[in-house]
Parts: C-alpha cells; sequence; structure tokens
C-alpha cells in the first residue's frame, strides 16, 4: 500500500522535478548518495545518440527520452545516471584525454574526472542574471548578461572537440556556429543562416578547416583566419539531414555520408522514402547508393532515420531504418531495423531485420530480429512492430556499434552479426534485474500487505512488473489485460486485508495529467480512449478486466480501496481521465458513475479519502473544445471533497481561479490537515497546442501556483508552505 506521505512525495518528484534538473554550476555525481540503489527491470523507453569513447570501447554515453543521461565504463554492465535540467542534447569525448568528456543540453557541461563531476562552461556563470524553469518539460529559461553570447532558443548540438588541441571547442546552436580556444572560458561564433546538422574536423587533411553541414550546403571554417566559405549540395539530395564522416582506416581518405528524403517532413522519425548519399571528396560532388537494398525498386524505398559512420573506420557505416516494405504473396510486409555497410556505401546488408507484418503498434503479426540476445524486451513486444530510434559507432572499430529502439539499447561487437542487450540482466528463473538504465516513468511503488517481499511498479510504456523478491528481479505481468489498455498502468491497490486481490487502474493513453494527451478534441470519444480497470486473485500473476457500468473507454488513471468495507464486497473509488469518479460497492463487479457537483471538466486525475472516510477529488485542466474544435479556451484544474462516500462533491477554493493540482493527501492521525501538490507556471501551448497558439495570436504563460498547500480544516483554507 501507499500511503499518504508516498504519495506527495512520489508525485512531486515525478511531475514537479520533471527532467532531475541541477540548479548550479558544478554538480555532484548523484551515483554515490548513501542507502539507495536502482530497482526495477531497466529499459523501457527509447535512447538517443550513444556516443563512444575515443580511448575505450567500454566507455559510453546514452540518453533517454525521460531526460537523463546514463554513463558506462564497463561496456553496458552498470550505469551512472546524470541529469541536466532540459535533458541531453549532444555527447562528446575529448580525443585526446579519456578523463574529459561533455554533455550539451540548453547549456554545455565538462567533466575532466571521467563524469564523476561536472561545470557548466556556457553560459559562463558569471552571466548569470537568473534561471528558472517554465513548461510542463521544465524548460530551463536562462537569463544573462548583454555581454554573453548566450541566447535560449534551441539546444547545443554537434559539440567536438579539437583533435590538435584539447583547449579548442566548437559546438552548434540553431544556425550559430561556437568556437573557444581557451578551453571554453570565452567564446567567439559565426552566424550561418542555416540550421547546422553536424560538425567534421580532423587531425591530418582537414587540421585547418571544420566542415559544417546544413540540409542545403556545407560551409568550412578556417581555423586560422576565423573565415568561412560554403558551396551548396546537389539539388537532388537536397534538403540532406543526418550527415556523417570519417576517415577509411589507416589511410587520409575521408567519407561524407549523408540521407535525403524524397518528401521532407518536419519529423525524421515520419515514415518517407530516402536516398543515401556518399562523397570521397570533401563535399565537392555526391553520388547516391544504387544498393538494391536501399533503391529496393520493387517497392517504396525505405524510411531512414540517421546514418552512423566510425570515424577512423569510415568504410563501416550503419543505417537505422523504420520502414521497409517488401512483397510476398501480394500483401506488403513491413519491416524495420539496421542495415550495415563496410564498403564505404557502395553495398549494404541488412544486420538488424525484425518486423515483416503489417507494421502497427501493438499487432501481433511480426518477429523480432534473429540475431538479437535480449531480455524482457523480447518476450514482451518482439511480436510486434518496434521503431529504431539512433545508434552510435565507436570511432576506432566499426564493427562496434549501438543500436536502440523504442523499449531497449543493444550493442554489437562483430559487426552487427550479433547484438545483446546492454539494459537488463535476464535471470535464470525468467525475472529481470536492472544494469542502472531504467528509463521510463513509473507512477507508483505499491507494497503488499499481505507479502512483505511482493512489492510492484506500475509503469507509462510498459505496464505492470512485481518482485517477489524485495526488488532484486522483475516480472512483467499483463496476462488478461486488453492489448488495447496495456500501455500504463496508472495505479493499483491491494485488498487491505485479503492475500492476493489486487486492483489496477489501465489506460491506452499515456502521460496524464500532461496537457499534450488531450489537444485532439476526439481524445474522449471511444475510438481514442481505452482502458479500465481489472483485478487480481493470484497477487498479479493475471488479471481479469471489471467493467460492468463503465465499459471499456474508461481512462483510468488513480483507485483505492474503503478498508472499512466488507472484504467480500468492498467499496471502491477510481477515476476515470475522460469521464469522472466512478464507484463499486460489491468489489470491483459493477459500477457506477458519481459526479453530482463536479463541472464540465471531467478529466478526474487522483482520488484520495482520508481516516475520517471524507473524499477528495484532484481534478486536471484540460482544453474546453468548444463545438468540438481545437481553441485557446481551457478549463481550470479543480479540488473537490466528499463527505458522503462520492454521492456529492463540493468545490474547494485552494489559490483563486487558476490551479494545477496534482496530488492531495491527508494526515493519517488528524483527517483535517491535508497537503496538494501542485504544477506551476506553464505555457498556453503546453495545454492546447503550439498549431493552436501559432494561429490564434501566439503563446503566453499560463500563471499557476504551484508547490505545496497546507490546509489545517479539512480544505476549507489553504496556505502555500512551499
Amino acid at each position: 500500500m501507499r500511503t499518504g506521505l508516498q504519495n506527495i512525495i512520489l508525485y512531486t518528484f515525478l511531475f514537479l522535478g520533471l527532467g532531475g534538473c541541477n540548479f548550479h554550476a558544478t554538480v555532484k555525481s548523484q551515483s554515490a548518495l548513501p542507502g539507495w540503489e536502482r530497482i526495477g527491470p531497466g529499459g523501457g523507453g527509447a535512447t538517443f545518440f550513444p556516443t563512444f569513447s575515443y580511448t575505450n570501447p567500454d566507455t559510453f554515453l546514452v540518453r533517454c527520452d525521460m531526460t537523463g543521461s546514463y554513463l558506462t565504463k564497463d561496456g553496458g554492465s552498470s550505469y551512472q545516471q546524470i541529469n541536466f535540467a532540459g535533458a541531453a542534447s549532444y555527447f562528446a569525448f575529448d580525443p585526446n584525454d579519456s578523463k574529459t568528456m561533455y554533455i550539451a543540453s540548453s547549456t554545455l557541461n565538462k567533466s575532466v574526472d571521467r563524469g564523476k563531476t561536472w561545470t557548466r562552461i556556457f553560459p559562463p556563470q558569471n552571466s548569470i542574471k537568473s534561471e528558472k524553469f517554465i513548461g510542463d518539460h521544465a524548460e530551463l529559461v536562462i537569463e544573462t548578461t548583454d555581454s554573453t553570447l548566450y541566447a535560449n532558443g534551441d539546444e547545443i548540438s554537434s559539440v567536438r572537440v579539437d583533435p590538435g588541441n584539447s583547449n579548442t571547442l566548437y559546438f552548434s546552436l540553431g544556425s550559430e556556429f561556437f568556437y573557444s580556444h581557451d578551453g571554453g572560458q570565452s567564446w567567439a561564433k559565426k552566424n550561418l543562416s542555416q540550421k547546422i546538422d553536424a560538425l567534421y574536423t580532423n587531425n591530418d587533411s582537414l587540421k585547418n578547416q571544420v566542415y559544417i553541414f546544413s540540409h542545403s550546403g556545407i560551409f568550412i571554417f578556417d581555423k586560422n583566419s576565423k573565415s568561412v566559405v560554403s558551396h551548396g549540395l546537389p539539388k537532388a539530395m537536397s534538403p540532406a539531414y543526418s550527415f556523417s564522416a570519417g576517415k577509411v582506416k589507416n589511410t587520409n581518405q575521408v567519407i561524407f555520408y549523408a540521407l535525403h528524403q524524397l518528401v521532407p517532413t518536419n519529423n525524421p522519425f515520419e515514415f518517407s522514402s530516402c536516398e543515401v548519399w556518399m562523397s570521397t571528396d570533401y563535399g565537392r560532388s555526391w553520388m547516391k547508393s544504387d544498393d538494391v537494398l536501399i533503391s529496393n525498386t520493387t517497392e517504396t524505398k525505405p524510411s531512414l532515420i540517421s546514418i552512423h559512420c566510425a570515424e577512423f573506420d569510415a568504410e563501416k557505416a550503419y543505417l537505422v531504418c523504420n520502414q521497409y516494405e517488401e512483397k510476398k504473396d501480394n500483401n506488403t510486409q513491413i519491416w524495420y531495423g539496421a542495415l550495415k555497410t563496410a564498403d564505404g556505401g557502395k553495398s549494404w546488408n541488412w544486420v538488424w531485420k525484425g518486423g515483416g507484418g503489417s507494421g502497427q503498434y501493438g499487432v501481433q503479426d511480426a518477429q523480432d530480429a534473429a540475431n538479437l540476445k535480449d531480455s524482457w524486451v523480447h518476450h514482451a513486444f518482439g511480436g510486434e512492430f518496434i521503431q529504431l530510434m539512433d545508434a552510435g559507432v565507436s570511432p576506432t572499430d566499426g564493427n562496434i556499434a549501438i543500436v536502440t529502439d523504442w523499449y531497449r539499447t543493444m550493442k554489437t561487437t562483430d559487426g552487427g552479426k550479433n547484438w545483446r542487450e546492454i539494459y537488463s540482466i535476464a535471470n535464470p528463473d525468467g525475472t529481470f534485474t536492472s544494469r542502472g538504465m531504467d528509463v521510463t516513468t513509473t507512477y507508483g511503488v505499491h507494497f503488499d500487505p499481505s507479502d512483505k517481499n511482493h512489492i510492484a511498479i506500475i509503469y507509462t510504456d510498459i505496464g505492470y512488473f512485481h518482485s517477489f523478491d524485495s526488488g532484486k528481479s522483475w516480472a512483467r505481468s499483463v496476462s488478461g489485460v486488453p492489448v488495447e489498455w496495456v500501455n500504463t498502468c496508472y495505479d493499483l491497490a491491494f485488498d487491505p486485508e485479503v492475500k492476493g486481490k489486487v486492483w489496477s487502474g489501465w489506460s491506452g493513453m499515456h502521460d496524464f495529467p500532461r496537457g499534450k494527451m488531450t489537444r485532439n478534441p476526439q481524445w474522449k470519444t471511444a475510438e481514442y480512449a481505452k482502458g479500465g480497470i481489472c483485478n487480481s486473485t493470484d497477487g498479479g500473476k493475471s488479471w481479469t478486466p471489471e467493467t460492468q457500468g463503465m465499459d471499456g473507454n474508461s481512462l483510468i488513471t488513480s483507485l483505492i480501496v474503503d478498508g472499512h468495507s466488507e472484504p467480500g464486497a468492498r467499496t471502491i473509488y477510481a477515476t476515470a481521465y475522460n469521464k469522472g469518479v466512478f464507484k463499486s460497492t460489491d468489489g470491483g463487479k459493477t459500477w457506477a458513475l458519481k459526479n453530482k457537483g463536479i463541472g464540465d471538466n471531467t478529466c478526474a486525475f487522483r482520488i484520495t479519502q482520508a481516516a475520517n472516510g471524507t473524499l477528495f477529488l484532484v481534478v486536471s485542466p484540460t482544453p474546453m473544445h468548444k463545438n468540438g474544435k481545437k481553441g485557446r479556451e481551457f478549463y481550470s484544474g479543480e479540488v473537490y471533497r466528499s463527505v458522503d462516500n462520492a454521492e456529492s462533491w463540493t468545490k474547494l477554493n485552494v489559490a483563486g481561479d487558476l490551479l494545477f493540482p496534482n496530488e492531495l493527501t491527508a494526515d493519517p492521525e488528524n483527517p483535517n490537515v491535508l497537503y496538494l501538490a501542485c504544477w506551476s507556471t506553464i505555457r498556453l501551448s503546453d495545454l492546447v497546442g503550439r498549431d493552436v497558439v501559432r494561429s490564434t495570436g501566439g503563446d503566453e504563460l499560463i500563471d499557476m501556483p504551484g508547490g505545496i498547500f497546507k490546509s489545517e480544516d479539512g480544505g476549507n483554507t489553504w496556505k502555500s508552505i512551499f
């Protein structure tokens, strides 16, 4: 069971602290905090830009889509997690010093002790006037003095240390190219008027130049004169993206690689027919790959996300492919995976090929790649379409590479013949243990009152995991949960007395209460909203849906069991984000909607019961969608109280008209003492979407009072305490 204090701590950390932000220029590693260890199965979310050290391929960095960065020094057997505000946007290792590495985000950060401690080197600390976090991504906004070159906007990317001098650094920020000759103490910049994709230099043929790649041209920066010249890309390959460059092993021959979408999209992860282009004369001329796998002349050209070569073994390169069509018996099969060249792009071969089905998420008509030695993801999702996300290659050995997908991080050391997981250990008994790369949101950690060794974790995207050995090993358990619901388990409730009896709340839509999930005016309809409640009598090993009275399109986000009700006929309360509050008086067999007194906004997120039986309901802000259309109007969040077992509700006045409440808990010894956690100021676009604010007058900040509020009179009056 989760206590009230655990609720406040958990949800304040997950939502108010989203992003794991560091507030100071110099931060210490969090890996050595006493008394804590990571638990869970490992993996579970997308990872990006794996980047290897120049001196040791067992040292590399990976970033996950939930903002954490992971550093390993043992080839992926274990990880140190590193957090920066806004998440990492690029990694770089110093080719001259194995101890020095860089992590870019909205700032540039440097470690000279193998990642143990970090110092911000851009913008300079003495130029910063203020720092604050805005929006539901907790985006770092820095105000600096006029003398600095820093400007909020694009994230820093394409960081490189000059191979001839570790004090010479380069990075890009949007269309601006930055350079420093004193280790980042001072900077200069060139505005190139085109968004920069990649940087490349070497210590041989290009020791005096930096090549700067953009979607339509190449800029060449002279290290001595600081001048820039440029030339365009061939029209047939423009716009280009995902540039990669390096030298052929043991020679000075340089190869450039790039991708081109035949029909450009704003997002490289969208399916689009693509081509591969190469240059061996520093970009003066380019040739398109005519390999039969790449041209796929009988079907649509493959959809390619990125290309990556080994910097000092550049004939070896890997392509990340998210859609490849093949015809079989008049049916189109969709494949995904990675292709590799060992001859500079002349020929390509599959080194990771999965799919073979319809290419639909959640549809079990596909197959995982046969050459993977995987952990739990293979069993959970290997039979459906899984989109690959990114790749990275050791700069010194093109046979060592990492490829990532929606759920896992995989590594090869033999050029793609075999891949093995580096995120989770498969135990002999069929359970799994994290290697330290845990990447997806958990909405709660729950303890079985009947079994002290039984712990459950409920997750976004990967459902429900539990452990029967106090957290040492974990098993995924979604047997019986409808496939349309299984994405997210938002809450869980153990029966306080009956061993093995558990209820769980499920939703096919994740990331509530974030506004991005409700921007589509149709989000509440049965077509989109899939979810409900399941029960288990074997401790969560198998589940049975129970939806009589609520149907299977109720997005359940919280559950509480009234411990004073009879064990055979428990009273249970549940919040449905798209409908309001449901109540059952027969242990979950039947349900009835209990919304009397609740306004038009029924985005019920959390329900809490005080020791005296009083119920409290947290409702999230959401777009109004007047007349079923998008618009700027939105409902504020609200807090309600019920003193008659949810038969009626009364709205509480916490802090004015606008509020984003997130979690409420009552003091177990004094039910009149309440604590309410709230999100702070967000952007209007966080709720209604950027497309709406662009077309209706622009974005604006919604001033909402965040932090913690306290009431000592059962919710009648409140004061801010944090």
